[in-house]
């Protein structure tokens, strides 16, 4: 197993506060449409509270690495789904429904599964490079 930096290993704590919403989201789904909203709104406040500022945190730091590492794809590809995930959050605001629960619950688990997988390791990669110079 790599030894992750302290930021790295902050965020991939994030990472698994992400996963539980996710699977809560798509787990804890309401029987009914009239709960829809309420259960929408938590979901919506925890990711406005948690899963935002861990957005912009990868923003300010991951991505702009990434780019310096020639890695744009993987930049570019992270900012997409954050994108998406907030689009789907807004869209989920405006007309809750089970369908976009479940969507917004996948896209989260494949964008933590991306980060942990791929983005990760090329920035742990880098690190591990230059503390080796």
């Amino acid at each position: 197993m790599r030894k992750l930096s302290l930021r790295l290993k902050h965020l991939t704590q994030e990472h698994r506060a992400a996963m539980l919403l996710a699977t809560a989201a798509r787990d804890a789904m309401p029987q009914s449409d009239e709960d829809l909203p309420e259960f929408v709104e938590r979901i919506r406040n925890i990711f406005i509270q948690e899963m935002e500022p861990h957005f912009l945190e990868e923003e300010r730091h991951a991505l702009p690495r990434l780019r310096e590492l020639g890695r744009d794809d993987l930049a570019d590809r992270t900012y997409q789904e954050h994108m998406h995930m907030r689009g789907l959050i807004e869209a989920l605001h405006e007309q809750p429904s089970a369908l976009l629960i479940r969507e917004f619950s996948n896209a989260m688990q494949r964008h933590v599964n991306f980060e942990e997988e791929e983005v990760w390791e090329v920035l742990e990669d880098a690190m591990e490079a230059t503390q080796q110079s």
